[in-house]
């Protein structure tokens, strides 16, 4: 493993998972504008689209340290053709877990490593996860206690919302946005 990199992320589940791993790192905001490119590129399949966000981040950071690997990454919450974003507010949260309440589902990982300005590492990782058929009650009483606003799905896998959950099939670090088992391989 690295003795240092820089995530280019400043969620505190990222930055958990490396460092319960035992990685060294820095973090550092990514300096893009994702609803622009999200619009800008919304003809792109989700899961390229999840790639090429986690490279506009990584990208972003690298140029202002070159000489050190750059992660970024991006998550995607995905039913049929519909992609569920960070719900900002608790009615927009409880719509999509109605909506998502006894259907399976995908989360998709983009990943892209970056070392002077220049991409080495780009991948999706996916998971499918169940969720059990869940009442109003039930979905309202879970975003009150895991107030789950700033995740991808509506829900936060490493908290209260694996509960939520009839089955998963995938790495459960894909479910929380990034890849671990990729990046201890790459760095192997």
């Amino acid at each position: 493993m690295p003795t240092a990199f820089i995530l280019a992320s400043e969620s505190e589940i990222r930055k958990r998972i490396l460092f319960d791993a035992g990685f060294k790192f820095d973090t550092h905001k990514p300096l893009v504008d994702e609803d622009k490119l999200k619009s800008q590129y919304r003809s792109l399949a989700p899961i390229d689209l999840s790639v090429m966000l986690a490279k506009e981040k990584a990208l972003s950071v690298s140029k202002i340290f070159p000489d050190k690997y750059v992660i970024g990454g991006d998550q995607i919450c995905l039913l049929g053709s519909e992609i569920f974003s960070k719900p900002l507010t608790a009615s927009k949260a409880i719509e999509n877990l109605r909506k998502l309440s006894g259907r399976e589902h995908f989360q998709i990982s983009g990943l892209a490593i970056a070392i002077n300005n220049k991409v080495v590492h780009e991948k999706h990782y996916k998971a499918i996860l169940k969720m059990r058929d869940l009442s109003l009650e039930e979905i309202q009483e879970y975003v009150e206690k895991d107030d789950p606003l700033m995740s991808s799905g509506s829900y936060k896998y490493e908290s209260l919302g694996k509960n939520l959950f009839e089955y998963i099939k995938g790495d459960p670090y894909v479910i929380q946005g990034l890849p671990l088992e990729a990046i201890k391989n790459f760095f192997k």
